[in-house]
């Protein structure tokens, strides 16, 4: 019986460990934008050989931002493997390296919502007035003739 559900399991994609060790996500903050992204790679395919005495593997990732607050980026992520396919270095152009826990934090602070500029009502919105005593302001076009 366990036969046909390990078979069953195998067609199904079954076995969470399996899936768990196939891809690595990873988490970076675009400098540009000031935002969190994250994404996977995949280890059974994303992986090239490389030919450097301290890597046996290597892979390149390329994270957008979402462009929620109307701004557009893209991060660079150059990241190189041991023989075991864990991480032995990376490499971040146009952001940084976070932590899953930095991630979660990060997350948090961008998805916060803006502070308001308009929290006064409508004389928030209108432009400071300033108050002259006992003199009359003249604009350049009222200049009395000297």
């Amino acid at each position: 019986m366990n036969f046909f559900k390990n078979l069953a399991n195998l067609f199904r994609g079954g076995g969470g460990s399996a899936t768990d060790k196939r891809y690595l996500t990873i988490y970076v903050l675009s400098r540009r934008c000031n935002e969190p992204v994250s994404g996977q790679v995949d280890l059974l395919n994303e992986l090239s050989r490389t030919d450097e005495s301290d890597s046996a593997f290597f892979t390149r990732k390329v994270l957008h931002t979402t462009g929620e607050r109307r701004c557009f980026s893209q991060v660079e992520i150059s990241l190189y493997f041991n023989q075991d396919k864990q991480i032995i270095r990376h490499e971040v152009e146009g952001g940084r390296w976070l932590t899953a826990e930095e991630y979660s934090t990060e997350l948090a602070r961008f998805n916060a919502p803006l502070p308001e500029e308009n929290e006064g009502g409508d004389e928030a919105a209108q432009p400071p007035t300033t108050s002259t005593t006992g003199a009359n302001p003249t604009t350049p076009e009222e200049k009395p003739n000297a």
